[in-house]
């Protein structure tokens, strides 16, 4: 039986990998948590802990989604599930009246959640889009760079990583990364949203601690909720940008051409029909890294602008390492940490404002860079450590 108690946060996709990096540092700074997802096997570890329990849920039931939430009592409700039900758990919050956090829509779902904007404000409760390492660090560097700007006109950001053994190991959500390079990436170029080619090369670049590496155009949320916030100050160009070692990005390319990404179910996998889809997700997480696998990952951000009269540059980049007490998971608790940081704000009511957001509109920057140090997770500004 579930033990009934009142939890501070449910988290829902808790027995994915983020969902339990989330679950596992909300529990570490104190709070109780329900885990809600389809394996409970895969937590068996974390709710070993008091405080923490498991519900079985299947997202694909709307009804299932708001009695899960009624059932934790919780506060805030965080998910870390696809980007797929982001819509389904944010009607669930406002059906029940419970603050909402995520880890990002790509720019399609995330234009559909802010059309909720009235229906939070209205019911006097705050949702946050995009709460991981980007969208989310990636926001906040940006939020806090504006100081430095009287006129923003252009903002290129993305993320890089690295790895000290050549093997392919998932870099983050497959899914996602399938949707990232099949969707057409939209950029923001001269004032006005224009797509993009899929796989197009952007050129190469030097990050820290990671050296020179390819990057490559896909679609994501920052270009339009920079655009929706910052382009009163002038800003005019956005492009984003996804850096993948050699190794990890030919695996992910060959995965493509196969139609490893299909969402028919043709497949028999274990007496049950699947998609390719399906199939690679269930057999990628049967991939284990192989001992002394580290990783390291920059989320950055490259501002150019105008203050006082004067051209301006501003370059942050957030590094994020493998933690030994965090095995298993590698530079993904870049994505986990901070959306368990940003729902505990909302929960201690750092973060008050009803709508829906992204990060850059109300993630206070320097308590939120504060807390991603007490991690192990450093800003640095033009090569400075700022936190």
């Amino acid at each position: 039986m579930i033990e009934e108690m009142k939890y501070d946060f449910i988290v829902f996709g808790g027995t994915g990998k983020e969902g339990r990096i989330c679950s596992r540092d909300l529990l570490e700074s104190g709070y109780s948590v329900l885990l809600a997802g389809r394996d409970k096997a895969r937590v068996e570890g974390l709710i070993k802990n008091k405080k923490a329990g498991f519900i079985k849920v299947d997202l694909r039931n709307p009804n299932e989604i708001v009695n899960a939430i009624n059932f934790s009592k919780a506060e805030v409700v965080v998910n870390c599930a696809e980007l797929s039900f982001n819509l389904d758990i944010m009607k669930a919050c406002l059906k029940t009246i419970k603050h909402y956090t995520d880890l990002g829509g790509l720019q399609t779902m995330t234009i559909k959640q802010f059309q909720l904007d009235k229906d939070f404000k209205k019911s006097g409760i705050t949702a946050i889009t995009g709460c991981g390492a980007t969208p989310g660090i990636a926001n906040v560097l940006v939020s806090y760079g504006m100081k430095y700007f009287d006129k923003i006109e252009n903002i290129t950001l993305g993320f890089a990583w690295d790895s000290n053994i050549k093997k392919f190991v998932v870099p983050y959500s497959i899914q996602s990364i399938f949707q990232e390079f099949t969707e057409s990436p939209i950029i923001l170029s001269n004032g006005k949203f224009k797509k993009s080619d899929r796989f197009k090369c952007v050129g190469t670049y030097d990050f820290p601690e990671i050296g020179k590496q390819t990057v490559y155009c896909i679609v994501h949320s920052e270009v339009y909720s920079f655009t929706k916030y910052y382009k009163s100050k002038g800003l005019k160009n956005v492009n984003y940008m996804a850096g993948f070692p050699e190794h990890s990005f030919n695996v992910i390319k060959t995965f493509l051409d196969l139609g490893f990404n299909s969402q028919e179910k043709t497949l028999d996998f274990n007496g049950m029909k699947v998609s390719p889809l399906e199939a690679t997700h269930k057999i990628l997480r049967l991939i284990k890294p192989v001992k002394g696998y580290e990783e390291t990952e920059d989320i950055w951000v490259r501002m150019k602008g105008i203050k006082n009269g004067k051209k301006q540059e501003k370059n942050f980049d957030c590094l994020i390492h493998s933690l030994k007490n965090w095995p298993g998971v590698g530079s993904d608790v870049g994505t986990g940490m901070p959306i368990s940081i940003i729902s505990q704000m909302i929960k201690n009511k750092l973060i008050t404002l009803p709508g829906v957001y992204a990060p850059e509109a109300i993630i206070p920057s320097e308590i939120f860079f504060k807390e991603l140090a007490k991690r192990k997770i450093y800003v640095y500004e033009n090569g400075k450590k700022i936190n």
